[in-house]
């Protein structure tokens, strides 16, 4: 059990280090080799991307892939450049809309958009489990043996994630770089030898242009129908998040400082633009070459439809069904099924679709004055697996082989780079802001949990990569658009106006794209919800659990305050407060305040007292640094402190006037005139409440020994 609670991260050297520990632990590296670990994620998307495209898209799948490309070199390699200046030590793009906002919008902007993060991340792990499982079904060598085994081999490959996880997974960035070369050499070998083909064959690209030409009206009507469905692509730009959050890896210069690291930025915005280059050729080459070559049929998901028809329909040849061809859920291409009269039983009908010929198993069973017609559609060959399917098809079983093994490996090993992704966010956040239980801060009962998500996920979905990719492109557009409009909102605010008006066209683009895909595909903003909401839940409920501990980093006393401490501790200890909420601060004021606490606590005029106060500085701050500032007006010394919460920052400045005097002091309150209910409501939100109580139980819970306690008085 101590093994499973540990805290530390099971790995020496993982995928998003903390700053510190990269530095420290000499992890850094060259960000060459840093793009291959971005680029698990980033270029595996090409193991699905390119059959998707030809699905969402069909003919016009190249041109909306062209758009798609213009949109990742002008608008998000631009953009994530800017986030890479920014927020150099790994926060991401999160980080900056958290500096633009404050108090409680820019901690509940961050926990929505952790629960977009959470998305993307456990959607990459379940996506690229069940396309690695299409490449293991698909092989020829493995297809009779596994065929049908879709779910218990995604959720073997997620098990088998979690028990690596579990075990401690080492040396991420050597084994990605052998994994993203070898995938990437076979990848561009199999897009050359299909665009050499294409090259000595024009007929096949005059002759798709020329079709496609004749589908639409004009050439601009082309491109809007491009635009239109460019959206469905939008998975073809995950990886830049990730680029940015791992720049604690990346090597820098020599004379960087962690308040300049000029050369880790450089070299992070070279690796974000040769990964942005080396994925637009691979993306346009693919989409080119697999719609030319590639029978249109063979991209189609396996589809299942159950109607009723007529029993004298039937029986006269007059009973027809519409089998959906490419979808299940949201199919574009439908074949009216004319059923044989009088035919019942299971038979297979050889159909000539749109899309070339294809087998549909046909289940007739009657049942009275109707009969039940169930029609099945296989799969293509080349669904969630494009690339692949050429491998196999131009360049034989051997080379085909290969490149499923390689796929299969950059698809895992993206899993495994969400998996730790998702590890990344509870460190990386919510501690921060107090809202972590403390089981979270163990690594392994997360791996379980993520898991268990994950496998829930695979089942609902069926394992199916195409029904995946709405809520996968929700995620990754979610943390664009929020980049973007992060990026825009800096710009504007140093009074950069082009730049401002170039990052506000770019949102505009990640916005209507994000609106478009929740539209068409609401899933994935469910699961987004979900996450949400859960996060929330426990965000709330710990941070309500963890309002009475110190939530204090440290306490620093100006030269002013240290001498008052001095000069009332001569006088004789302990040191005595009058907790004091500051108004007019007149000497009037100072006055009637320790004239009301002496009478009511019976305090000598002998016993001499500072006054203490408390500004909150943002009530949203978990642990910040309690800046104590002395004040004399008249002859009453004070010290006002800054602090998220008034009992918290009371109990922090009491502790530390005992270290420096070595006898616990004394404060004196007066009774809040509220009743419990919003006392206790404006304690969690405002940091106030009824302060007496609340600042007896912070020292309770920070200083368990009563003898050194300091003590608490209240009258009134």
């Amino acid at each position: 059990m101590r093994w499973f609670l540990e805290t530390g991260q099971p790995e020496p050297e993982g995928f998003y280090e903390q700053e510190h520990a990269a530095q420290t632990q000499h992890h850094t590296q060259p960000w060459w080799k840093v793009m291959c670990l971005t680029g698990v994620d980033y270029f595996s998307t090409l193991g699905y991307q390119p059959g998707i495209a030809a699905l969402a898209a069909g003919a016009l799948s190249p041109v909306a892939t062209l758009v798609l490309v213009l949109v990742t070199l002008l608008g998000a390699l631009p953009m994530y450049r800017r986030v890479a200046q920014e927020s150099p030590h790994g926060d991401g793009s999160l980080s900056m809309l958290e500096r633009l906002l404050n108090y409680w919008p820019s901690k509940l902007l961050v926990l929505a958009l952790l629960g977009f993060v959470a998305t993307g991340f456990v959607i990459t792990i379940t996506l690229s489990a069940a396309d690695a499982t299409a490449h293991l079904i698909e092989n020829p060598f493995l297809k009779s043996t596994l065929e049908g085994l879709e779910v218990p081999l995604t959720l073997g490959l997620i098990a088998l994630l979690a028990a690596v996880f579990l075990k401690g997974f080492k040396e991420a960035i050597g084994i990605a770089v052998g994994i993203v070369a070898v995938y990437l050499t076979l990848s561009l070998i199999v897009v050359g030898h299909g665009a050499a083909e294409v090259i000595t064959h024009p007929t096949l690209l005059n002759g798709w242009w020329e079709a496609l030409l004749g589908s639409y009206v004009s050439p601009l009507a082309l491109i809007g129908a491009a635009l239109l469905v460019f959206p469905a692509l939008a998975l073809g730009l995950s990886g830049f998040e990730t680029g940015v959050v791992v720049m604690p890896l990346v090597k820098g210069d020599p004379t960087d400082t962690p308040q300049q690291p000029a050369g880790r930025i450089r070299n992070a915005k070279k690796l974000l633009t040769t990964a942005a280059l080396i994925m637009s050729v691979l993306l346009i080459g693919s989409s080119l070459i697999t719609t030319l070559l590639i029978p249109r049929h063979e991209f189609w998901a396996e589809t299942t439809v159950t109607r009723e028809v007529s029993s004298a329909d039937l029986a006269a040849g007059r009973a027809v069904v519409n089998v959906p061809l490419d979808s299940q859920t949201r199919p574009r291409e439908l074949y009216a099924l004319t059923l044989p009269a009088g035919r019942s039983g299971t038979f297979t009908v050889q159909a000539d679709t749109v899309g070339g010929r294809v087998p549909i198993t046909v289940t007739v069973r009657p049942t009275g004055s109707a009969a039940t017609v169930t029609a099945v559609t296989p799969a293509g060959e080349a669904n969630g697996r494009a690339l692949a399917y050429l491998a196999h098809e131009r360049l034989g079983e051997g080379f085909g082989t290969a490149y499923d093994i390689s796929t299969i490996l950059i698809l895992w090993f993206a899993g495994a780079s969400a998996m730790a992704g998702l590890l990344n966010i509870v460190p990386r956040y919510l501690p921060r802001y107090g809202m972590a239980p403390d089981w979270a801060r163990a690594t392994r009962p997360l791996v379980l949990i993520f898991t268990l998500i994950a496998a829930g996920v695979t089942v609902a979905f069926r394992a199916d990569v195409d029904a995946q990719a709405g809520a996968y492109a929700t995620g990754v557009l979610a943390l664009m658009t929020s980049a973007a409009i992060a990026v825009f909102l800096t710009e504007l605010r140093r009074g950069h106006r082009g730049t401002a008006a170039l990052f506000a066209l770019v949102s505009l683009i990640f916005v209507y794209t994000s609106a478009v895909t929740v539209r068409e595909r609401p899933e994935g903003l469910w699961i987004a919800l979900a996450f949400i909401a859960g996060i929330l839940i426990v965000s709330v409920w710990s941070r309500i659990g963890r309002s009475t501990e110190l939530r204090v980093s440290r306490v620093v006393l100006d030269e002013r305050a240290a001498q008052l401490v001095r000069d009332t501790a001569a006088r004789g200890l302990p040191v005595r407060f009058i907790a004091n909420r500051l108004n007019a601060g007149d000497t009037a004021e100072y006055q009637e305040k320790a004239l009301e606490v002496r009478l009511d606590n019976h305090l000598r005029p002998n016993e001499a007292a500072l006054f203490l106060e408390v500004e909150i500085t943002d009530a949203s701050e978990f642990r910040p640094q309690v800046d104590v500032t002395g004040v004399q007006v008249g002859a009453h010394g004070i010290l006002r402190a800054r602090g998220s919460s008034v009992p918290n920052t009371l109990a922090a400045v009491l502790l530390h006037v005992r270290d420096l005097t070595g006898v616990p002091p004394h404060v004196y309150f007066e009774w809040s005139e509220k009743g419990p209910a919003q006392n206790a409501l404006r304690f969690v939100l405002a940091g106030e409440g009824d302060i007496p109580p609340l600042t007896r139980e912070v020292l309770r819970v920070a200083e368990r020994d009563a003898t050194r306690r300091p003590q608490v008085h209240v009258g009134g």
